[in-house]
C-alpha cells in the first residue's frame, strides 16, 4: 500500500524556497489549513507533478508548466522548481524527484523552450533506469486511476455523470473505476486469448481451403474473416478517436465552466450591440420621416385663419341657400294660388273660389314675387364658388390635423427610442467595463468559439458512436455468416489437418468463454461489494434514517434508496458530495491497489452535521488521508474532536506575501 512520508517543495507555485511537509509514516489524517488563494490546490498539483509530471487546471492540463515557478524567486534570479516525494509501498521505500530547470547555457528564460524536465526515482537506495522508473511508478500509482486518490470538491461533481447512460464523462469514469478495481487484468486476458483464437481460426480456414471437399467453403470463410477483421479495425480506430474526443469534450467543459461569466457578458454585450444598431437605424428612419413632414409645418400655423375663413364661408353659403330655399317655397305657393285662380276651386279644401278671393289672391301673388325673389346669376355663381372654396378649406384643415397627429406619434416614438438607446449604451459600457476587469488570458473570439467547438465535439462523439454501432452490426452479421459456413465445413471436412486445427480452435474458444464469463462474474461481484461498502459509508455519513442505502448501476453510479424502496430523485449538491465520497471510500476498500486519499476542500458544500460525520468517517476510508481545508470550511475544534487520535498532523498555509506562502 502506498503511503506518503514527506514532500519537499522548491519554488513551486507560491511555496518560495525549500519547504518541507512531514506526513510521517503513521496512518491517520493530516490537515493543511489555508485561506483561499494560499496554495491548497497547488499542493494537490504538487502530488500530480511529482507522480506524473503534469499540472491539472479545471480547463485541462497546464501547457506552460514553467508558470508554476515562484514569481518572487524568479525576480531574485532563480528559475524553475522541483517537487520531491518520499514514500513507501508495502516493504519498499522510494524517493521521487521531478524538477524543471534551465537548459545549459540559458541564464534567463524567454519561453518554455528554455527549460527541461528532470526526473529520478530511487528505490531502496538504488537509482532506477528510465525504463524501470516508468514501470515502477505505473505499478505504484497508474495515472489512469489517480482521480480516486487525488481529487477536489469540483471533481466530485463529475461522479453525477455515472447516473446517466451513454455520457462521455460517465464512460471515462467507469473505465477508470474498473481499472482501479482490477477488471483490466481479466480484460487483458480476454484480449490475449481472443488474439490467439483469431490465429487458430485462420489455421482452421487454411486447412479447410486445402481440403478439396471444403475448398470453396474455406475460401468463403477466409473472406468472411478478412471482412470481420477489417470492420473490427474500423471499430478499434473509432473507439480510439472516441476516447480522444471524450477527453477534448472534458477539457472544453472545464474551459466553459471557467469562462461562463465572461462568455455570458460577451454574449449579452453582442446582443445589446445588435439591438442598439437596430434602434439607431429605426431612429434614423423616424428622423427622416419627421424632416419630410416638417417641410409642410407652416400649414399648422394656418389653423386659426382656416377656421375663421371656414366660418365666414359657411355663414355666406347659409344666407344664399336660405334665400334660394325661400324663393323655392314661394314659387311653389304661387303655383298653387295660380291654379286656384284658374280652376276657381281651392286645391286644398275643394271649395269654390269667389271673385273677391281671386282678387285677393292676385294681390298676394304680386306681393310674394317681389318679396321672395330668387338668386341672381351673380349670386348663383357666388354660391358655387363658395362651395368649392369650402371643400378646399375642409381638405386643408384635415391635412393639417392629420400631419399634426403623425408628427406627435413620431416624436413620441423618437423619445422612446432615444431613451432606450441611452439605457442600452449604459448597459454596454458597464459590461465592457466588467470584461476589461475580468482576468482571463483567452481572447474573446476563442472564448465564444469554445461553445461552438463543444457542440461540434458532442456531435462528432454521437457520429462516432453511431459509426461504431453500424460497424458492430456488420461484424455480427458477418459472424453469423461465418458460423453458418463453419458448420457446413465441419459436416463436410474429413482431413486430419482440419480436425487438428478445429480441436485447437475449440480448446482456445472454451478458454475465451471461461475468461469472458469470469470477467463478467468478477465485475458483478465487485459491483455488489462496492454497493455494500458504499451503503455502509453513506449511512454513517448521512445519519438520515429515511435513507436506507445506495443502489449501483452498470456505470457504477449510485442512487439513494428511500426506506419505502423507491430511489430518491433530484438529490441536492450536498448529497451528491456525500454519495461521491461513499463511492470513493468503497472503491478504496475493494481495489487491489491501495493508497492515500488527498482531497482539496472536502467539506465545502455540506452542513455542520454532515461535516462532522465525514470528519468522523474519513479515517476509515483510507489508511492515510491528507485534507486541504480552507479556514471556516469546518470548525477546527469539531474536526479535532471527530477525527480524534487519528489526527496525526496539522499545518497552516501562512501568507508572507501575495506570491509567497509558508507551510507552518
Amino acid at each position: 500500500m502506498l503511503h506518503f512520508n514527506r514532500m519537499v517543495l522548491k519554488d513551486f507555485g507560491p511555496y518560495k524556497g525549500e519547504q518541507i511537509i512531514d506526513f510521517t509514516s503513521k496512518s491517520g489524517v493530516t490537515i493543511l489549513w489555508g485561506n483561499n488563494g494560499r496554495g491548497k490546490t497547488t499542493l494537490l498539483n504538487a502530488f500530480r507533478f511529482g507522480l506524473f509530471g503534469v499540472v491539472q487546471r479545471r480547463n485541462g492540463v497546464l501547457k506552460k508548466i514553467s508558470e508554476m515557478g515562484n514569481l518572487e524567486a524568479a525576480s531574485e534570479g532563480r528559475y524553475g522548481f522541483s517537487v520531491s516525494l518520499e514514500m513507501t509501498n508495502d516493504a519498499d521505500t522510494y524517493k521521487l524527484t521531478r524538477e524543471l530547470v534551465l537548459r545549459p547555457g540559458v541564464a534567463k528564460p524567454s519561453g518554455e523552450e528554455d527549460y527541461e524536465k528532470n526526473f529520478s526515482l530511487n528505490k531502496n537506495g538504488s537509482i532506477l533506469s528510465p525504463e524501470d522508473r516508468e514501470h515502477e511508478l505505473n505499478v505504484i500509482m497508474p495515472e489512469q486511476v489517480a482521480r480516486f486518490f487525488l481529487f477536489d470538491a469540483e471533481l466530485l461533481q463529475e461522479y453525477e455523470e455515472l447516473l446517466e447512460a451513454n455520457t462521455a464523462d460517465g464512460e471515462q469514469i467507469k473505465n477508470s473505476i474498473e481499472k482501479i478495481l482490477g477488471v483490466p487484468v481479466l480484460q487483458n486476458g480476454v484480449v490475449d486469448i481472443e488474439s490467439s483464437l483469431s490465429q487458430y481460426e485462420r489455421a482452421k480456414s487454411r486447412a479447410a481451403t486445402a481440403d478439396d471437399k471444403t475448398k470453396k467453403l474455406g475460401q468463403e470463410l477466409e473472406t468472411l474473416n478478412a471482412n470481420i477483421e477489417q470492420h473490427q479495425n474500423i471499430i478499434n480506430e473509432k473507439q480510439a478517436d472516441l476516447g480522444d474526443f471524450i477527453r477534448r469534450k472534458s477539457i472544453l467543459e472545464g474551459q466553459m465552466q471557467d469562462t461562463e461569466t465572461l462568455r455570458g457578458w460577451i454574449i449579452q454585450r453582442n446582443e445589446l450591440e445588435k439591438g442598439l444598431a437596430k434602434s439607431d437605424s429605426e431612429l434614423n428612419d423616424v428622423n427622416a420621416k419627421l424632416r419630410e413632414l416638417l417641410k409642410d409645418a407652416w400649414r399648422g400655423m394656418l389653423l386659426n385663419t382656416i377656421r375663421d375663413v371656414r366660418e365666414k364661408v359657411d355663414k355666406e353659403i347659409s344666407a344664399l341657400e336660405s334665400k334660394k330655399e325661400k324663393h323655392n317655397v314661394a314659387d311653389k305657393f304661387i303655383l298653387e294660388i295660380k291654379k286656384a285662380i284658374s280652376d276657381r276651386v281651392c286645391p286644398v279644401c275643394g271649395q269654390d273660389v269667389t271673385a273677391d278671393v281671386i282678387q285677393s289672391l292676385k294681390e298676394k301673388i304680386n306681393q310674394s314675387t317681389s318679396e321672395f325673389k330668387g338668386l341672381s346669376e351673380e349670386e348663383r355663381q357666388r354660391l358655387y364658388d363658395l362651395r368649392t372654396q369650402l371643400q378646399s378649406v375642409k381638405k386643408l384643415s384635415a391635412d393639417v390635423s392629420d400631419v399634426r397627429e403623425v408628427v406627435k406619434n413620431l416624436e413620441d416614438h423618437k423619445e422612446s427610442l432615444e431613451l432606450g438607446i441611452g439605457q442600452t449604451k449604459q448597459q454596454i459600457e458597464e459590461i465592457r467595463d466588467n470584461i476589461s476587469r475580468y482576468d482571463n488570458e483567452t481572447d474573446e473570439i476563442s472564448i465564444l468559439n469554445i461553445t461552438r467547438e463543444h457542440s461540434e465535439v458532442e456531435q462528432t462523439i454521437k457520429d462516432i458512436r453511431r459509426g461504431i454501432d453500424e460497424e458492430t452490426k456488420k461484424v455480427n452479421e458477418l459472424k453469423s455468416d461465418k458460423e453458418r459456413v463453419s458448420k457446413a465445413i465441419d459436416k463436410t471436412a474429413g482431413g486430419i489437418d482440419y480436425r487438428i486445427a478445429s480441436r485447437r480452435y475449440e480448446l482456445c474458444e472454451h478458454l475465451y468463454k471461461i475468461f469472458d464469463k469470469s470477467k463478467s462474474l468478477y465485475r458483478e461481484r465487485l459491483k455488489k461489494n462496492v454497493e455494500k461498502d458504499a451503503t455502509n459509508l453513506f449511512v454513517k455519513l448521512t445519519g438520515d434514517k429515511d435513507y436506507t442505502g445506495l443502489k449501483i448501476n452498470d456505470n457504477y453510479g449510485l442512487e439513494i434508496i428511500h426506506r419505502s424502496g423507491r430511489t430518491v430523485p433530484g438529490r441536492s449538491s450536498g448529497y451528491e458530495h456525500i454519495v461521491a465520497l461513499s463511492l470513493i471510500g468503497a472503491l478504496h476498500m475493494n481495489a487491489p491497489l491501495r493508497g492515500p486519499i488527498i482531497m482539496d476542500s472536502p467539506f465545502g458544500r455540506l452542513d455542520p452535521v454532515h461535516k462532522s460525520n465525514i470528519a468522523r468517517t474519513l479515517s476509515s476510508m483510507a489508511e492515510q488521508s491528507i485534507l486541504l481545508v480552507y479556514l471556516g470550511e469546518i470548525d477546527d475544534q469539531v474536526a479535532r474532536k471527530e477525527i480524534g487520535n487519528k489526527l496525526i498532523h496539522e499545518f497552516k498555509l501562512a501568507r508572507v506575501s501575495s506570491m509567497y506562502t509558508k507551510v507552518e
